[in-house]
């Protein structure tokens, strides 16, 4: 069984534990929870340790060992792997960021159910382990890079939600992934705060891929995947600020009815995905309608559809 998924069943049994609401079960959820949580710190460690040695840095105890060449490299002794102390040691030197606040107030709830007691009352048990919860996303989200919905389960993973904290959290994560691509302007703002997952409806959206300037979305809720086109032409539709109108165009490309959007200096259709620059952007001469595409065109001095309706009219003429 793997380090991450022994990580993983560790923790899920703590939510279980922990949504029995009983009082006995909340001390089984403390241990469970920081047994997993401890497991996803050894699991980071793993995935920095080198290939020749996948295990080196959640050993305890490190030698040098050196081959027939006279190269050095060092590798895990022994069995026993590192405890909280380390942990924090080696993410120190890897320089990893860690605010290990609430594991430690975890942690010292934990011992104290171990080795003594805890005169905490319940509901201030119920507090620390709500707060774990917000250590799980955190370190799963930032850490490990994983979506939490997949590692953990959908119901793992909704319980956790259900806190405002984490919830919260959450939240700014998929506001970030957005202004991660520059969607920085009112317009995609109101477009963010307004996509919602088609399976269920959770606005907990993160845009994907950031290396592609039409991202692909997916759920944090539910995992649900779609494509940022539809969603967005859909608000774009809907949206109404005349002081920032100038920055929502319709596509004359492709018809596409408010799919131009401002992104720094450029334009984007999310209909077609046709890259337009501010030299391609004008207004209708028939409708005055504002478009994002080639006017100055000789055939064409309006939008597509002016232009057809205009074509339709002179041949119908031709005929009469």
């Amino acid at each position: 069984m793997s380090l991450l998924k022994n990580a993983i069943d560790s923790i899920q049994v703590g939510v279980e534990d922990y949504l029995m609401e009983d009082e006995r079960r909340y001390l089984s959820a403390v241990r469970n929870i920081c047994a997993g949580i401890l497991l996803l710190y050894k699991e980071k460690l793993k995935r920095l340790s080198p290939e020749h040695d996948k295990e080196v840095l959640i050993k305890q105890s490190i030698k040098p060992i050196c081959d027939e060449k006279g190269n050095i490299s060092f590798v895990g002794d022994g069995d026993k792997t590192v405890d909280v102390h380390t942990i924090e040691k080696r993410f120190k030197s890897l320089n990893i960021k860690y605010d290990w606040s609430r594991f430690k107030e975890l942690n010292k709830l934990r011992n104290n159910i171990e080795h003594y007691y805890t005169d905490k009352s319940p509901s201030a048990v119920i507090e620390v382990i709500v707060k774990s919860f917000l250590v799980i996303q955190d370190f799963i989200s930032q850490h490990l890079e994983e979506e939490p919905c997949d590692l953990l389960g959908e119901e793992c993973w909704q319980t956790l939600l259900d806190t405002a904290e984490v919830y919260k959290a959450e939240e700014e994560n998929c506001r970030q992934s957005f202004e991660d691509f520059g969607f920085k302007s009112s317009l995609l703002e109101y477009i963010v705060e307004s996509i919602r997952c088609p399976d269920c409806h959770s606005n907990l959206i993160k845009a994907q891929d950031k290396d592609n300037i039409f991202p692909s979305l997916s759920c944090s809720s539910c995992s649900k995947s779609f494509e940022v086109n539809d969603a967005v032409e859909e608000k774009c539709q809907s949206y109404d600020d005349a002081e920032d109108e100038d920055s929502l165009a319709h596509c004359n490309d492709c018809t596409g009815l408010s799919s131009v959007v401002k992104l720094g200096e450029k334009w984007i259709c999310f209909s077609c995905h046709k890259i337009h620059n501010d030299n391609d952007v004008g207004c209708c001469e028939y409708c005055n309608r504002f478009i994002a595409g080639n006017l100055e065109d000789s055939f064409v001095s309006g939008c597509l559809m002016c232009e057809g309706q205009k074509g339709h009219y002179m041949n119908s003429k031709a005929y009469d």
